[in-house]
């Protein structure tokens, strides 16, 4: 049984924590970088490219998702101005995203829940090939296409401020002579890596599960990706902010055991598992 007066403990926001992960996964980039400049080999940054990809989805998707339910900081406005750290750089807007992603929590499964759609480009709702769907078109730059294809969708105020932002990045690159240095290090692993991150996510969240939402506890993946992985927590409690999620699971009247993965191969495997199986939401 859950116990409301535990919960309610566990929505208190932490303004100062909020600023130290959007400073810790800047500094993994910068640092990923750091280390493919000075090794200067070509494992190396293809490796450093996969580490700032990592961080790019860690702020642009799972912080601003984080920001979307208002649990970075105590007010709306200061969650919504700080997407110049969480969501402009990484191609979103609070105002699009904030709107797609509460459709979701209020509609899931429905018509109307944006995974639906994005389920049907994947595949996911006719036979098909999970090692060509779940490993080689994020391999090989799909998703960059999918979710671009989406940018069409973002209000006109919020396509203002993304287009001056990154018209600055661009200006300020190609006048110090480090535009090589930007589309490499900044746009590449941004279209590749961070899209196959979300992808992988948007796909493991609620695909081929039994009760609608998968969780995932794997420790190093949540460090990363700030509790992400406690998905039917944050359905059931989406207040609680990410550092609490582990401790709101524990107040869940009950965990599917089929829906509970500990490590990347049992998500596999439950992704694999026939549909029969699985309640469709209709995404998954």
């Amino acid at each position: 049984m859950v116990d409301a007066a535990v919960i309610k403990t566990l929505t208190k926001r932490d303004g100062r924590r909020a600023a130290l992960v959007i400073l810790r996964d800047w500094a993994m980039i910068g640092a990923a970088i750091g280390v493919a400049l000075w090794a200067h080999h070509p494992a190396v940054t293809l490796a450093a490219l996969w580490v700032v990809g990592a961080g790019q989805y860690a702020l642009g998707d799972a912080l601003m998702h984080e920001a979307a339910h208002g649990n970075l900081f105590a007010t709306k406005p200061l969650n919504d101005r700080m997407e110049v750290f969480y969501g402009l750089p990484f191609l979103q807007s609070m105002e699009r995203y904030r709107g797609e992603h509460l459709r979701h929590h209020g509609q899931l499964g429905k018509e109307t829940d944006y995974l639906t759609a994005d389920y049907h480009a994947f595949g996911l709702d006719r036979p098909h090939n999970m090692v060509w769907v779940w490993l080689l078109r994020p391999l090989l730059g799909w998703p960059a296409l999918h979710y671009l294809a989406k940018l069409r969708q973002m209000p006109r105020k919020s396509t203002l401020r993304l287009l001056a932002l990154w018209g600055v990045a661009v200006a300020a690159a190609a006048l110090t002579g480090t535009l090589g240095l930007f589309l490499l290090y900044w746009v590449l692993p941004l279209l590749w890596c961070r899209y196959a991150f979300l992808y992988w996510s948007e796909i493991a969240d609620h695909y081929n599960t039994l009760c609608g939402t998968r969780t995932r506890v794997n420790r190093v993946s949540n460090f990363f990706q700030h509790n992400k992985g406690y998905h039917a927590a944050h359905h059931r409690f989406p207040a609680v902010p990410w550092f609490n999620l582990p401790a709101a699971h524990g107040q869940l009247d009950s965990v599917e055991p089929g829906d509970l993965s500990h490590s990347p191969w049992k998500t596999w495997t439950q992704l694999r598992r026939p549909p029969a199986a699985a309640v469709a939401v209709e995404a998954g």
